[in-house]
């Protein structure tokens, strides 16, 4: 014991179990912890508030339900500090229980408080803290500073630490997968394998056959057995996108997983044990799935052990900025490109567009006007004309000082008869012809906004239609733009 004399010099260990645990206390006191003692949950969540602990003992003579609340706190407040359990029973499904709710050690009876003393320096040493990167804008594509994404940002970062199931909740676009990979990137399984699978592009029997791989006479045309892809995700992360698509009987066969973590190939009886974190997403409500019988409710709430909803594009307007610089750098490094940026009208444009595709939305458009815009800069006219493309009008943001409408009303008559063009409007004289109306209606719009994108909005037609007659009329003589 020389070698461990006082290594806990300046530091706090708590203890929580029924009799307090007399002899480990003392031990720790010897080890120059100082020893904090408490007989009941409640006391230990009150000590864990108020102490930063470097590491904490909780006995199974607790009760399980007791254990797993103290284990998930003294998480969340702790960090990385080891979360040791202390065994009632030193059964192997004892330990294996203790190690699921996150602890980092499990001890059996009987205790020796030299040699957990021996543990808790080895605990130690391997959770010495690490220099985690902090965010960077990016977080690995997750752009934006708005007070919606820094939350998300904290909770990434918090949940991020343990080897949680998480089910991600979002409307499509918003960027679940790439925050999927965020929580597997900065958590204790980055050195394994993240693998993705998006349950709605496979039917029942191919997606069970991809997860858990079949054995060898399982099916015609099984002639050799096939490792599924929970096998071969053994110690990494899990992420089942669009969750709410699998199928009642495969969703009963990935209960199994998350209860278990074992499962049985395809046409095989053995069973195959696997250490995997569940990342699932949905654009879908869930709890309406349940009530429609369309999704199991157990399995749900095997899901949802920390639930992050990923916000829409439209409630933080303010990273769009942000979002297209980023998206223009990775075009540029990708393509070789050389675009500089965008136009400020065109910046508004894409700020007031409500984008339903959200962040996968905006992307697309940016990236088509880079590879579409002529010069080193993405003006207002080129991505306007990819929306009108695809049959889209942006919702743009209200002005600050909204120009003046051209008047609905009728223009007022002079004494003599002849109309008076009133300020805002036009005079289209009795007996002008349709296509003479229409043709002083756009060239009035033109000479009144500054630019051909707000005439054409102001006239209810896309920016093609507005090119298209301009040209027209420019072929038949006319100076359109002076007309």
């Amino acid at each position: 014991m020389a070698e461990l004399a006082r290594f806990g010099a300046g530091s706090a260990c708590l203890v929580v179990a029924p009799q307090g645990a007399p002899g480990l206390v003392e031990a720790l006191a010897r080890a120059g912890f100082t020893a904090v003692a408490a007989t009941g949950e409640r006391d230990a969540l009150d000590a864990l508030e108020q102490t930063p602990f470097a590491a904490v003992y909780v006995s199974q003579s607790l009760g399980p339900p007791a254990v797993a609340r103290v284990v998930t706190a003294g998480g969340q407040r702790l960090g990385e500090a080891p979360i040791i359990v202390l065994g009632s029973s030193g059964t192997v499904q004892e330990a294996v229980d203790a190690m699921q709710l996150g602890a980092t050690d499990y001890v059996a009876p009987p205790c020796d408080p030299d040699a957990v003393l021996r543990r808790l320096a080895r605990a130690l040493e391997r959770s010495a803290p690490v220099r985690r990167a902090p965010f960077p804008a990016g977080l690995l594509g997750v752009v934006g500073t708005s007070e919606a994404m820094r939350r998300l940002h904290d909770s990434i970062d918090k949940i991020s630490r343990y080897k949680s199931n998480v089910l991600l909740l979002g409307e499509s676009g918003t960027g679940k997968e790439i925050i999927a990979r965020a929580l597997h990137e900065r958590g204790p399984r980055r050195q394994h394998l993240f693998v993705p699978v998006n349950c709605a592009t496979l039917g029942r029997d191919i997606l069970e056959n991809e997860l858990f791989g079949h054995e060898r006479g399982a099916f015609t045309g099984a002639n050799e057995r096939k490792k599924g892809l929970f096998e071969l995700a053994d110690g990494g992360t899990f992420f089942l996108d669009e969750i709410a698509e699998m199928d009642l009987s495969t969703q009963a066969k990935l209960l199994r997983v998350l209860e278990r973590s074992e499962f049985r190939r395809v046409g095989g009886t053995a069973k195959v044990k696997v250490d995997l974190s569940i990342i699932a997403a949905t654009n879908r409500d869930l709890e309406e799935a349940i009530a429609a019988g369309r999704f199991r409710e157990d399995l749900y709430y095997r899901l949802k052990v920390v639930t992050l909803v990923v916000p829409p594009l439209r409630d933080r307007r303010e990273d769009i900025p942000a979002l297209v610089d980023a998206f223009i750098a990775d075009f540029n490094r990708r393509t070789g490109g050389r675009i500089a940026g965008v136009e400020p009208a065109a910046l508004e444009w894409l700020v007031g567009c409500d984008w339903p595709g959200n962040v996968r939305e905006l992307r697309n458009a940016v990236e088509g006007a880079c590879v579409l815009a002529p010069g080193e800069v993405v003006k207002l006219a080129d991505l306007e004309e990819r929306v009108e493309r695809r049959g889209r009008r942006p919702a743009p943001r209200a002005p600050a000082r909204a120009p003046a409408e051209p008047s609905a009303a009728l223009p007022a008559a002079s004494p003599g008869g002849a109309p008076v063009a009133l300020a805002g409007s036009i005079e289209i004289p009795i007996g002008c012809s349709l296509a003479e109306a229409e043709r002083r209606i756009v060239l009035a719009n033109l000479r009144h906004y500054r630019t051909r994108a707000r005439a054409a909005r102001a006239l209810g037609v896309g920016l093609r239609t507005l090119y298209t007659k301009l040209a027209a009329w420019s072929r038949d003589g006319e100076d359109a733009e002076t007309a």
